[in-house]
């Protein structure tokens, strides 16, 4: 008895299962489209179980109509963030169209990632191409600037654009990466500047990083923004105008002789010291 009624339960038919019986008709004409999607995080269900029609809209009349690409919505240009954002807005508040760095430089979600993927391997983030081609191919000078002899190397340090800017957001032009303190991205290599000092110099009290140096490249030693450090320096520590920064103006100093113009001879602590006030040590 149970021999028969195993062998009646194999050759039943078995139920659909859940997903066939609410695949999208879609594929029926799409069906290469549909492939490449199921490889990526939205084929997969990793935000909701998206369908075609999350983005695509109803496909009702587009279907019944032998698929008019008229009647059927294709996010494009400045009319994809909106789509976009339906159900990466909670996860990316500061995504675009709010970016503070491709705001208004018509930079779209779909001129960096690709929804569709080619036939080429799906990437992190559903890229078109590797982080810093992308990049690049809208920065060309930045770019060139890491030709210069100072400044990051890239390549040995292992870096990409995205390890201190953020396409999505960021402060200012600079789209720069910023701490839940927020620091600047230099910290999270350079940590031996961030201090708290007792002493503090530049950071925190008239500038930043870039204050001093060229991030990407620059021709002066250390990164610099001047060729020459007394030059650096004076931007801030002059006796002219209304009153100077820091605790002694350079004034005392004759400039005309070269050996007072290398102020970090004797002011070794540019970045901060607890011990000097006039960052002696």
């Amino acid at each position: 008895m149970r021999t028969l009624l195993l062998a009646a339960l194999l050759v039943l038919p078995l139920p659909l299962a859940a997903a066939d019986e609410d695949e999208s008709p879609c594929g029926m004409c799409h069906d290469e489209v549909a492939a490449r999607l199921a490889m990526t995080p939205h084929g997969r269900g990793e935000r909701g179980s998206p369908s075609c029609e999350s983005c695509h809209g109803d496909g009702t009349a587009h279907v019944e109509e032998g698929g008019d690409p008229a009647l059927i919505r294709v996010p494009r240009g400045s009319d994809a963030p909106d789509v976009c954002l339906e159900c990466h807005q909670g996860t990316m508040q500061r995504s675009l169209p709010g970016s503070a760095a491709h705001q208004g430089a018509a930079v779209y979600c779909g001129d960096c990632h690709r929804i569709h993927p080619g036939d080429e391997p799906v990437r992190g983030g559903l890229l078109r191409n590797a982080a810093d081609p992308l990049c690049i191919a809208c920065h060309p000078r930045i770019e060139r600037s890491f030709e210069r002899p100072f400044g990051h190397d890239v390549e040995r340090a292992a870096m990409q654009c995205v390890s201190c800017h953020d396409p999505h957001a960021g402060t200012g032009e600079r789209s720069l990466r910023l701490d839940r303190s927020g620091e600047l991205p230099c910290f999270d290599c350079h940590a031996e500047k961030r201090g708290p000092f007792v002493f503090p110099h530049v950071s925190g009290i008239a500038g930043d990083c870039m204050s001093c140096h060229e991030p990407h490249g620059s021709s002066n030693p250390v990164a610099l923004t001047r060729a020459n450090v007394y030059q650096l320096c004076l931007e801030c520590h002059s006796d002219l105008g209304d009153g100077t920064l820091g605790s002694q103006p350079p004034s005392f100093h004759n400039l005309r002789d070269p050996r007072y113009r290398e102020c970090t001879t004797c002011h070794v602590a540019v970045h901060g010291s607890n011990t000097s006030p006039g960052l002696l040590r």
